[in-house]
């Protein structure tokens, strides 16, 4: 039993809580951050994958045309 008395003297001070220490308060911070950008990012995808299949299709509209040229000039594409 003296063992369990000594044990409960000696106890460490207990570590600040994870929000109290400068490096956690950081991480939240930066972790706000991220949400925020990732929110800001998917709100634009709509408009991004618009213009994506737009110059998609520009690219192989551009495609066709070069082989169709190619093909009256004579040469191999």
């Amino acid at each position: 039993m003296r063992w369990i008395v000594r044990l409960l003297r000696r106890r460490p001070k207990p570590a600040p809580s994870r929000s109290e220490t400068p490096g956690q308060r950081a991480a939240d911070s930066a972790l706000t951050r991220a949400r925020a950008a990732r929110q800001e990012v998917e709100s634009r995808r709509p408009a991004v994958d618009k213009v994506a299949a737009r110059l998609a299709r520009e690219r192989e509209r551009n495609h066709f045309a070069e082989m169709f040229r190619a093909a009256l000039e004579g040469g191999r594409h």
